[in-house]
């Protein structure tokens, strides 16, 4: 039996706190052993019991999490942010169901529409898999992001948004523009976009740390030009 439960009605699971820390962990652990979730506190079971919680009863979180087997295998979420909500924070069992995030972010759009929430989502460069969902579920292509190197590890973002408008062009000076708001190439940024120029692949990736920059077929293009037009 497979189900989809929202927030708050996570916390009447039993040891919810603990299986939602362990699947944020063994969904970001490499073939090294090592967890490379770049935001640590959601592996830890104290983390969830406390600020996630206490996110979910001040509505400033919505989670849903998929139950597959008396299982919870897999997970998204809306943050709420300055100005808008950031859907993120997916992971799933490598024994999910397949399409279980797919389902879970259909629901957390859904209900980003019905509510008129203005959405944003940061795709990391490990895989294409969330692109695709992206993708797939409407959202915008908007352009790339480059983060701050965590713990030996380079991030990247592929931006996605649920504005009604063409995917964004890539222009001399901008990186992105999720929910219309330009996302700057400092002169810093330049080194790390000849990195990736050397990088970008069309395989769907997965593998921790990140070596490669995982995008779908048809963003080669526009990526390759974000970087030519900034570099």
């Amino acid at each position: 039996m497979t189900k989809i439960i929202r927030s708050p009605q996570i916390l009447r699971l039993a040891r919810w706190d603990e299986k939602l820390a362990a699947l944020t962990k063994t969904a970001w652990t490499g073939r090294d052993g090592r967890c490379y979730f770049p935001y640590a506190p959601l592996t830890t079971a104290e983390y969830w019991r406390s600020d996630v919680a206490a996110a979910w009863r001040d509505g400033s979180m919505h989670s849903w999490i998929m139950v597959h087997r008396k299982k919870v295998v897999a997970h998204a979420a809306l943050v709420r942010k300055d100005g808008y909500w950031e859907s993120g924070r997916w992971v799933a069992l490598p024994d999910a169901p397949r399409g279980a995030v797919s389902a879970l972010c259909a629901e957390a759009f859904a209900f980003a529409r019905r509510h008129g929430l203005r959405l944003q989502v940061e795709c990391t460069q490990a895989h294409s898999s969330s692109q695709f969902i992206c993708e797939r579920l409407g959202l915008r292509f908007a352009g790339i992001g480059v983060l701050a190197e965590i713990d030996g590890v380079r991030w990247d973002i592929i931006y996605y948004d649920n504005l009604a408008a063409p995917p964004f062009e890539p222009r001399p000076g901008v990186l992105g523009d999720p929910l219309g708001r330009d996302i700057c190439c400092r002169p810093e940024h330049r080194r790390r976009l000849a990195e990736i120029e050397t990088v970008i692949t069309t395989e769907r990736g997965g593998g921790l740390p990140p070596r490669l920059f995982h995008v779908l077929p048809h963003l080669v293009e526009p990526v390759r030009r974000i970087i030519l037009l900034n570099r």
